[in-house]
Formats: C-alpha cells, sequence, structure tokens
C-alpha cells in the first residue's frame, strides 16, 4: 500500500504497524550494572547518603559524574527534579512579596516550585521552540521580578541566548529548568550551566533516571551551598561524610559556618537512586547518539510532507533526538493528527494536552493546601492577578495545533521508517500548505 495515499487507519484503513515501536530513553538501558551497583548499595547497610557502617558514597559519585558531564563546578543531588526547583528558588532567596516568570507552557511543576515557595507566578508567552519568549520576559518584568525559570522541553533549548541578554541587562536571575534535557547543549554549553542555577529530573521518562531523583547545579560557590544546604534541613547541623566506624559518623565536615542556618527541608537523594543514577549519566551519551541517528533518519523521510511547520531548536545539533515536534494549521487537526497517527501504531500525542499551564484548574482557582489564596494573599504582596483563557494568546495558538512524536532509543531502521511514513501518510490526508508558527 501506497502510504502516502492510502485511507486512514483512523478511517478504517490498514494501519501501518500492528504493535507500538519500543519507548523509552534511559529506562531502555536498565541492566545488570544498575542492579550491582543497588546490591553493593544494600549489601553495605549504608543507604542514607551522609553515613552508614559502611558508606559507598554513591550520591557523591553522581553528583561527580553529573559535573562532568555538564561542565558544572558545583551540583548536589535531590530527591525530585521538583525539588531540585525548590532548592533553586531557596538558594536566590525567593519568597514572599516576590514574582517569578515562567512559560505559560511546561509541566505544572515548574509552577508549583513557585507557589509552594510563596512567589507569585508571571506567566510569559512561549515562542516557535516552545520556550520562554524572551521579548515577553522582558515585557513581564517589574521591580518585584527576582527570577526568571527557562524551561527546557523534550531535549531541545529555549532561545537562551536571547534569554540571558534580557536578564543580563535587566538584572534578573535565571534559573534553567532542564528536567527533560539532561546532556542536551546549546552551542556546545550543557542545557542547565547557561544560566545562574540549573535543575534536572531523574523520573522514569528522563534521559537520566533512578525513578524518581533530580539535581542541581550551580558556578557560583555560595548559590550552590544555599541549594545544599535547603536540602539538607537548612543546614541546622553539619552532617559528616565519609562513612561510619562503630555506627560514629567520620570523614569531612559539609558546610561548616560559612552561613548562618536557615529553615530547609528534607528533599536528599537516597544512596540507592543515587547508585541508580550514576551507572545512567554514564550510560547518556550513548542514549543521546541513538536517539539522534533515529530522529535523523525520521526528519530524512519525512522531508517535506505538505502542512506541517518544525519547531525551532536554536542548536539542532545540540538537540537530544526523542522527539520530532511540529505545527498543523489549527487546534483542530492536531488533535486528529494525533488519533490518526496512534491508530497507525505510531506514538504521537499532544504536550500537556495542548494547553497552557495556567489553565491547570489548582492555579486557575489559586487553591493551595491552605485554601487561602497563598502567595496570592501575601500581605507583602498584594495583587488582584487573575489566570484564565486569553492570558497568553500565542501559547494557546502555539500549544494548541503543536504535535509531539517521540522517537526511542532502541527504535530499529524499520521502526522509524514506519514512523515517518506513518507522519507521512497522515500529513497528506489532514493538512494543507503549512501556516507560520
Amino acid at each position: 500500500m501506497d502510504t502516502d495515499t492510502g485511507r486512514l487507519a483512523i478511517d478504517g484503513g490498514t494501519p501501518i504497524r500492528t504493535t507500538l515501536p519500543p519507548m523509552g530513553k534511559g529506562v531502555t538501558l536498565l541492566g545488570d550494572e544498575e542492579k550491582a551497583a543497588v546490591l553493593e548499595v544494600l549489601e553495605s547497610k549504608s543507604l542514607f547518603r551522609y553515613y552508614g557502617p559502611d558508606l559507598r558514597n554513591k550520591v557523591e559519585a553522581f553528583e561527580a559524574a553529573s559535573r562532568d558531564l555538564l561542565g558544572a563546578p558545583f551540583a548536589v543531588a535531590t530527591s525530585s527534579g521538583t525539588a531540585a526547583l525548590r532548592c533553586a528558588l531557596a538558594a536566590l532567596g525567593i519568597g514572599c512579596g516576590d514574582e517569578v516568570i515562567v512559560p505559560s507552557f511546561t509541566f505544572i511543576a515548574t509552577v508549583n516550585a513557585v507557589v509552594v515557595s510563596a512567589a507569585v507566578p508571571v506567566f510569559a508567552e512561549i515562542d516557535d521552540t516552545l520556550g520562554l519568549d524572551p521579548a515577553d520576559v522582558e515585557a513581564k518584568i517589574t521591580d518585584r521580578t527576582r527570577a526568571i525559570i527557562a524551561v527546557h522541553l523534550d531535549n531541545g533549548a529555549c532561545d537562551m541566548h536571547a534569554l540571558m541578554e534580557v536578564a543580563r541587562r535587566r538584572g534578573v536571575p535565571v534559573i534553567e529548568d532542564a528536567a527533560q534535557a539532561m546532556g542536551a547543549t546549546l552551542a556546545g554549553r550543557a542545557l542547565g550551566t547557561i544560566g545562574d542555577l540549573g535543575c534536572f529530573s531523574l523520573q522514569l521518562e528522563k534521559n537520566v533516571t533512578s525513578g524518581e531523583g533530580g539535581l542541581v547545579v550551580a558556578n557560583d560557590e555560595g548559590l550552590w551551598l544555599r541549594a545544599a544546604r535547603y536540602q539538607d534541613q537548612g543546614g541546622q547541623f553539619v552532617t559528616s561524610t565519609g562513612g561510619s566506624r562503630d555506627g560514629v559518623p567520620g570523614g569531612k565536615e559539609r558546610g561548616g559556618d560559612t552561613e548562618a542556618p536557615f529553615v530547609g527541608e528534607n528533599l536528599r537523594m537516597t544512596e540507592i537512586a543515587g547508585a541508580i543514577a550514576e551507572v545512567q549519566v554514564r550510560k547518556l551519551p550513548g542514549l543521546f547518539d541513538a536517539q539522534r541517528k533515529n530522529q535523523r533518519r525520521v526528519l530524512d523521510a519525512v522531508g517535506d510532507a505538505e502542512g506541517l511547520t518544525w519547531r525551532r531548536l536554536p542548536d539542532p545539533d545540540g538537540d537530544g533526538g526523542s522527539s520530532v515536534n511540529f505545527f498543523v494549521r489549527d487546534a483542530e487537526t492536531a488533535r486528529r493528527f494525533v488519533k490518526a497517527l496512534r491508530a497507525e501504531r505510531i506514538p504521537a500525542g499532544q504536550l500537556y494536552n495542548g494547553k497552557p499551564v495556567y489553565l491547570t484548574p489548582s492555579i486557575v482557582a489559586k487553591r493551595t493546601v491552605s485554601g487561602k489564596g497563598g502567595p496570592w494573599n501575601c500581605a507583602e504582596h498584594p495583587t488582584d492577578v487573575e489566570y484564565g483563557p486569553g492570558l497568553c494568546p500565542r501559547t494557546e495558538d502555539l500549544a494548541g495545533r503543536s504535535v509531539i512524536v517521540p522517537i526511542g532509543a532502541a527504535y530499529s531502521d524499520a521502526d522509524c521508517d514506519d514512523v515517518a511514513a506513518g507522519i507521512r501518510k497522515v500529513a497528506a490526508a489532514l493538512t494543507s500548505p503549512a501556516t507560520t508558527a
């Protein structure tokens, strides 16, 4: 059958595939090395990262491997990517009365971390990178702006250089939420190391996974120390590292007397998570090689399929290769495109259902666990801000007509060819000449 002109499976035609291709990023590489690392920790009976009867220093090894991979001088592991964001915001002293500019299109964790830090999220438009629009960020900066969070979605950079130019000129620090982009680069520099602080996630779907886990990196030692203290109860006491003998902690001290303790949280990574993550970091270059090879094969085979406008990548060579992203003419076409690809047994979706994050019910209602409005009722920051449809119209347009097709590291050449054939088949049936993104 000619898959470019054949009847769509969603309309009763024969699907291109009978099963989905193998999906996953770091999880596809889990194997004997990770098992051995976990068993080493279990046998040591030292599951806590700072001491134990026979500490193996797995979290510390993960931090060191991450510094080497990313080219970051300072790193601290955390219990999740959200925890990493919490630590980064704490390192900057973000709190009540502050505003933090966030993308209008991102995972809810980016916004939740701001709100639970008692700061007000200010939503800025995205552009055709699916990341922050630097011009709109500048328009949203006020005298209360204390930080900007740039998000790199699905291994692709936002327009980070233009964003940093705005941030430096206006004197606002930048946190990079690179939860979905560990190891991806922009002009040879790892995402997460361009701004003041970078945050990563090790959740199951990420490039490096330990099921849950996170990492904060910094170029400034003072910011790193504040982040490290925050994830360990704010430095209320100094924990020793380097194992213990007869139950008595030994080794070097963390933190010392460089700063007075402050209120923090327990957002620490366990030694088991660290053991898995350290092995996974060493596998990341191979993962990227496979993803990028498969992505190139798909893109070459799709070619100039009519009606698709590709997501703009500021550095295509630095992209992690885990998907192809494009825009179609309208939101209804995007929804049908996704359904049609799935019927062909080709994985596809719309990030966050094609909706801006400010339409999340808890954000629209400004509803926190206390039920009292959280930062929006802060005495230091009286605000009548409202969130709802129309807040960021360009984001609503771009998100609504976006389509993402994941690319797995374990795809065979035949899998890649099927994915490309599916995109061409559906495009031929559903789209008209591309609109401008």
